[in-house]
């Protein structure tokens, strides 16, 4: 439909990707446009700017899932790991089909971050040669509608030319994930024909990938969308352990009531020894957290993985970040934190959220340059969730706010009637926080939510802030 160019915002200092329409802003542009822009998710290209026939777009570094996948099959963990950023739950709540998801659409950033890219649906020619990889197409059928997406990824109702929802996207998810883990392509063929073929009538073998996922795939991979798993939220429940093999025995040579006598009697005996025992004694570790040399600590928070701490300490000039590793006596400074305070860790252990000089700021834990997100006049504290979102508190007064790890807008998430809310922190759901309030009539710690500005007390609380 167009062609992508690296360039440089002098504006902002930052690279970009321009996409240019081969024609004016036409209809399926728009829909690009306007689908992307209704979009603001860490695993989301985001986007920036719209001009007659071009957008301004995110500079995604890094290879595609396909080139990925092309270096030999995943390791599970790293699989799932790719697959959960894929699978968050960001387009289909705005009612959003993505319907063209593969993995040549999926790039996998040089830290890890994945972000879904391509929502407007392109029309391209199918590839002769090579149709396994032919591009997006559009295809018509004189009675069975229109086929749209990419033949290997499309649902069974795509490749029919039914009308297409979210499960469609959950079909070309399962695919994904099976590629991922086997290497190899689910559906081919030697022709369009023969892969939409395959896609209609052939079962998909999972023997191929390990147990632990073959309930979820089977659940994304049900021919008929009514029987599939309807929601991409809940994929992560179907994943289980392979079950051992029950040993082959003869049949029972007694009645079925001496067995269950014996094991009752077996039950009774071990229940007996077993609330007879003392219960363990409670242990308590200790742990000394020193300042680095000429320095006094003023903040400090342990990574999510419990392995280093992240110390902001106040030195002869002024304040800095440290990070000291947990198995270590040493912590270094990360340059390009100077005046940072109320340090915060993300979901993964890997970057560093801070407010300095005004600007809510991110840095990665290994060091590196700072990377403005937002303004933040007197920053109180934030939060870091494995999606992506950021909850903080922009100031002193007020209520938080959340936002991308990529930057962007923020947006409100709670409003006091009085005083001010500081201090967030996610559960491990990611989606709800606990917070302080403080300067209202009734302070204490609170319970919020993502999307609702809903909350009620959990506990009274007199806290100086």
């Amino acid at each position: 439909m167009g062609e992508v160019y690296r360039a440089r915002d002098t504006r902002l200092g930052r690279e970009v990707a321009i996409k240019v329409s081969t024609a004016q802003f036409n209809e399926r542009f728009e829909r690009e446009a306007r689908v992307i822009a209704s979009l603001n998710h860490s695993n989301i290209c985001t986007l920036f700017d719209v001009g007659p026939n071009y957008l301004v777009m995110e500079m995604v570094e890094g290879q595609t899932l396909a080139e990925r996948i092309k270096d030999g099959a995943i390791p599970l963990e790293e699989a799932l790991r790719i697959a959960r950023q894929i699978g968050d739950e960001a387009a289909h709540p705005r009612s959003i089909v993505h319907r063209d998801l593969k993995p040549a659409n999926v790039k996998i950033k040089l830290d890890g971050v994945v972000k879904v890219l391509d929502f407007g649906l392109a029309k391209g020619r199918a590839s002769a040669r090579d149709p396994e990889n032919s591009s997006t197409v559009t295809m018509e059928m004189s009675e069975a509608g229109m086929i749209l997406g990419t033949p290997g990824y499309m649902s069974p109702e795509q490749a029919s030319g039914e009308a297409a929802d979210k499960r469609a996207d959950i079909w070309a998810f399962g695919v994904v994930l099976h590629e991922m883990l086997t290497g190899k392509r689910l559906f081919m063929g030697a022709t369009m024909r023969e892969i939409l073929t395959a896609v209609v009538t052939r079962e998909p073998d999972l023997e191929l990938v390990p147990g632990k996922v073959r309930r979820l795939l089977k659940s994304c991979l049900e021919k008929d969308p009514k029987d599939r798993l309807r929601d991409i939220g809940d994929a992560w429940r179907l994943l289980e352990d392979t079950p051992p093999l029950a040993p082959r025995t003869k049949p029972a040579s007694r009645l079925p009531w001496v067995a269950a006598a014996a094991l009752a009697v077996v039950a009774a005996e071990v229940s007996f020894v077993h609330f007879r025992e003392a219960a363990p004694e409670p242990q308590m570790l200790q742990y000394t957290l020193a300042a680095p040399e000429k320095t006094t600590i003023a903040n400090f928070a342990v990574s999510p993985d419990g392995r280093a701490l992240v110390i902001g300490a106040n030195g002869e000039k002024e304040r800095q970040l440290w990070v000291r590793s947990l198995n270590s006596l040493q912590a270094h400074p990360l340059a390009g934190t100077e005046g940072a305070n109320y340090p915060f860790w993300s979901a993964d252990s890997r970057f560093i959220g801070f407010f300095a000089q005004g600007k809510l700021q991110k840095i990665a834990a290994m060091g590196g340059p700072a990377q403005i997100l937002c303004d933040a006049p007197a920053g109180r504290g934030g939060a870091w969730n494995l999606g992506g979102v950021i909850v903080f508190a922009p100031t002193n007064s007020g209520g938080l706010y959340r936002m991308s790890e990529a930057g962007g807008v923020a947006v409100q998430v709670t409003k006091p009637e009085t005083g001010t809310h500081r201090y967030p922190g996610f559960l491990p759901d990611g989606r709800r926080f606990l917070y302080t309030q403080l300067g209202a009539r009734e302070n204490g710690i609170y319970l919020g939510s993502l999307g609702f500005q809903s909350y009620f007390q959990l506990l009274p609380a007199r806290v100086a802030g």
